[in-house]
């Protein structure tokens, strides 16, 4: 099967075709026929032979090579190599040069700007020559470190990051090595290769089709692999990289089509347009401002029209009119407006991309909510920027462009279709029924009622799917209605309820605003509403604060009463919201007898006293109930011994001194010395328990981890647990990792889990949790006497201040004795098991779900550093002797 079929005078030998595709050369035994055909024309002609070449008995000819559309060359045995230049008018070729060459040539092709001849002999080496100049100057490009013939040879000029143009010949050999100028792309896997001016196109024996950018190379004299950045085999991610069928062949790519020819084993070609040249096409078109030409690529190949403004979005943003003026049709213009441009697409896998001269770095993406919504709203706005110079052609455009932003501008949207209504019916309806297209009907319904445009509104519910018994009467009463009472139906009917209660507030129908603020909990608009007018806020803050007590807003609700001067119930309010001074402040400003306010302030006392508010509530004893004795008392149940001391003595009662003070001395010290009796007997109590968990985890770490039972196994019998069939080290129960997990064991539920957790929190005695249980218990010990420092400090002083020194002593040794148990079992507590440290620090932990992962967690945290708080002792006194 073929397009077309030429018949030769005898058999072909080989055959050449021409830059443009539009020559053909077949070399016979003895002669070049030269034919030419016009692919532009419709439908394409059969060849026409245009000229014959008669070579002669010179020796025999092996090869021919066409450079350009005008020189033929071909080598001839002997190494000899034979120039000639057609003259296609005058139907004969003339001959041009004759060249030998000392190495033995292997082969003559031609160079991929198709204006060089290329030689490659027999040593390694290859030479090329311009076609310009008479007679040919050959000159070295490489020598390849072999001296067999390459399967395909190809020569490419590759731009280096310092933008100096080099010489690169690639070279495959049967083995399918690829090579650059000597050096190794790909290793025994290379099948076929190609190369265009951006690319080196090749195929491996892992039935993948690979590009490598010529372009970017980053150092000219070690061409490798990292320096021509060939991709790795990942077609899912990588544009670079795709996957073919097996044992298919590059024949030929065509970089202006974005295509290439693939030979498969059965021999069929197949034309594919790989990503890789969609995008490098369209890049090239997007850099060169030639927006039409990557426009419709990215439509033809279903490309993400993202790329248009992400390869180069200043340039993009500056040319939005250039843009416009380019694609023209309004369907492509909304095509592109409407494709997701939230996100940012298809990777720039050049190490810079050179515009204008200048290398501009595209490393920056956008990934949040926020910054895809600013990008999508900058190109809508500099669209619509553009447009308002042509809104004569480009309505929809600019309605789309209104769309299309994040969240929608619908209003702006309509409110071009309201005024276009006025003079342009037709146009407006068909601009309705597009904006409807866009978007949903129902929300573009609610948006035009919204703009109060009832014949817009209705526009639009004639577009949608609705019935017109349901949308007419409602529209048809709105009509009759006053403008105001027609708003506000408007906005309620939408939920739109606090400019609703405006244009209630402008009909001034002082009860129904009352109502309307109740039913909606609109205060705080009501307020803003009538803040300079006094009776009418005065009212909506009542109904506020009683708003505000159903909600148990208790705080607020008293400021709100306080600021109406309703005393009596702000006083409630700040009762009940334990606010004591505010309380007793409004009781004070309110018409309630002295007796009453003073049974509110014990009462008030009380509640603090429970509260262990002691110095408050000796406060409240004190000036509201004239209490010296309790609020004395209450004083030194706070450890506040000073305080005490001065007001017993201010109010003239020293009696209390021995009968109050004296007694809630003696009180502080037994609760103190009983504290630290506790803290010492938990401390002698955990750290040797602590000691023995830890000392059995280091005799048999797997019966302590995995509590099996201390029988006697073969040491031919795997001790590993029934859920695991592998068990690599003892710690993979703590590390979240098995080799092979059983498939019949099951997820733990939730249920499980919080089972678990109350074990952990337990921390039960044999339990795998006990040892983190003793040590966050001793943790939680030392916070607890840190804690109580200062109340130790303050009852010290109070029993030397009152003459109890030998109980102050008992008190300052017992501290001190529990502080320095503490500071001797601290450093062992925390410690570090560095044996698990290290089998953890092996493995990668990934926590398990439900229950398991409660038992993951607990050798992890005993695994993790201890982090002790810090122990603070008391500031001991000299007069103690200290």
């Amino acid at each position: 099967m073929a397009f077309h079929e030429v018949s030769l005078e005898s058999e072909a030998v080989d055959v050449c075709i021409s830059r443009s595709g539009q020559r053909i050369a077949t070399l016979r035994h003895n002669a070049i026929d030269v034919l030419e055909w016009d692919l532009n024309a419709k439908p394409v002609p059969p060849p026409t032979r245009i000229c014959t070449v008669s070579i002669g008995d010179e020796g025999s000819v092996r090869q021919i090579c066409f450079v350009g559309e005008v020189d033929l060359f071909c080598l001839r045995s002997g190494a000899h190599i034979t120039g000639y230049r057609l003259d296609p008018p005058g139907g004969k070729c003339i001959r041009r040069l004759d060249y030998h060459s000392d190495f033995g040539v292997a082969r003559i092709f031609t160079h991929s700007d198709h204006e060089k001849v290329c030689v490659q002999s027999y040593g390694g080496r290859i030479d090329q020559a311009s076609t310009s100049g008479e007679p040919l100057g050959f000159s070295n490009v490489c020598r390849f470190p072999f001296y067999q013939p390459l399967r395909h040879t190809s020569i490419a000029q590759v731009e280096t990051i310092c933008c100096q143009d080099k010489t690169v010949a690639f070279g495959l050999t049967d083995r399918g090595d690829l090579f650059a100028n000597g050096e190794v792309l790909a290793k025994g896997s290379c099948t076929s290769f190609r190369t265009t001016p951006a690319h080196l196109i090749f195929t491996t024996a892992q039935h993948l089709l690979k590009f490598v950018h010529i372009t970017s190379v980053e150092n000219w004299s070690s061409l490798h692999l990292e320096a021509f950045l060939i991709p790795p085999d990942d077609p899912e991610t990588d544009e670079r990289c795709r996957a073919i069928e097996r044992g298919a062949r590059l024949v030929t790519v065509m970089p202006t089509s974005f295509s290439l020819v693939l030979q498969m084993p059965r021999g069929n070609l197949e034309t594919i347009f790989p990503r890789a040249l969609v995008l490098a096409g369209v890049r090239k078109s997007i850099a060169s401002k030639d927006y039409k030409t990557a426009f419709l690529a990215c439509r033809n190949h279903r490309v993400d029209m993202n790329i248009l403004h992400d390869h180069v979005p200043v340039q993009f943003m500056l040319n939005v009119g250039v843009f416009i003026d380019q694609i023209r049709k309004v369907e492509h213009i909304d095509l592109f407006l409407e494709e997701n441009v939230s996100a940012t697409m298809y990777r720039e896998t050049l190490r810079g991309i050179h515009i204008n001269g200048n290398v501009s770095c595209v490393t920056s993406r956008m990934s949040s909510s926020n910054v895809a919504s600013s990008k999508v709203n900058r190109i809508c706005d500099g669209f619509l920027e553009a447009l308002q110079t042509r809104a004569a052609t480009n309505l929809q455009n600019i309605i789309t462009a209104h769309v299309c932003k994040l969240p929608p501008d619908l209003e702006a949207g309509l409110l071009v279709i309201a005024k276009l209504r006025e003079g342009e019916l037709d146009s407006a309806e068909k601009l309705v029924e597009h904006i409807c297209f866009l978007t949903d009907v129902n929300r573009l319904y609610d948006c035009a009622l919204g703009l109060y445009d009832l014949d817009l509104a209705l526009l639009v519910a004639q577009q949608s799917q609705m019935d017109p018994r349901e949308y007419l009467p409602f529209l048809q009463k709105l009509q009759e209605l006053p403008q105001s009472r027609r708003k506000f139906s408007i906005d309620n009917h939408l939920g739109r309820y606090p400019k609703a209660l405006k244009h209630l507030h402008e009909l001034g129908v002082a009860d129904e605003i009352r109502d309307y603020v109740v039913k909606n909990q609109l205060y705080k608009s009501a307020l803003e509403l009538y803040r300079y007018q006094t009776g009418p806020l005065n009212d909506i803050m009542r109904l506020f604060a009683d708003y505000l007590i159903d909600q148990s807003n208790f705080k607020e609700a008293g400021i709100a009463f306080e600021y109406l001067a309703m005393y009596e119930e702000a006083m409630d309010a700040y009762r009940a919201a334990g606010l004591w001074r505010e309380t007793l402040l409004c009781a004070a400003q309110a018409p309630i007898p002295a007796a009453q306010v003073k049974e509110l302030a014990i009462a008030l006392a009380e509640g603090l006293y429970e509260a262990k508010d002691y110095a408050n509530a000796a406060n409240i004893y004190l000036n509201y109930g004239q209490d010296v004795e309790t609020a004395a008392r209450a004083l030194c149940k706070g450890y506040l011994f000073a305080d005490a001391m001065l007001v017993v003595v201010l109010r003239g009662r020293e009696d209390l001194l021995e009968t109050v003070i004296d007694q809630g001395l003696v009180d502080g010290l037994v609760a103190s010395t009983d504290f630290l009796a506790d803290c010492k007997g938990q401390i002698l109590a955990q750290v040797p328990r602590l000691r023995e968990l830890r000392a059995k985890k280091e005799e048999d770490p797997l019966a302590y981890y995995e509590g099996t039972a201390e029988v006697d196994i073969p040491d031919n019998v795997s001790l590993a647990p029934t859920d695991s069939s592998t068990s690599a080290s003892l710690f993979t129960r703590y590390t979240g990792r098995t080799d092979t997990v059983n498939t019949q064991t099951t997820h733990k539920t939730s249920k499980n889990r919080r089972k678990e957790e109350r074990k952990r929190a337990r921390g039960k005695k044999g339990s795998i949790y006990e040892e983190e249980y003793l040590v966050n218990s001793i943790g939680r010990l030392i916070e607890r006497v840190n804690g109580t420092r200062e109340e130790m400090g303050l009852l010290v002083q109070g029993l030397l201040r009152r003459r109890m020194r030998e109980r102050a002593l008992a008190v300052q040794a017992a501290l001190d004795e529990v502080v320095e148990l503490i500071r001797g079992c601290v450093d062992e507590v925390f410690k570090l098991d560095h044996r698990i440290q290290v089998a953890a620090e092996g493995v990668q932990t990934v926590r398990s779900g439900g229950a398991n992962g409660v038992l993951q967690d607990s050798p992890e945290e005993a695994t993790r550093p201890g982090k002790p708080p810090p122990i603070k002792a008391l500031e001991k006194l000299s007069l103690l002797g200290a």
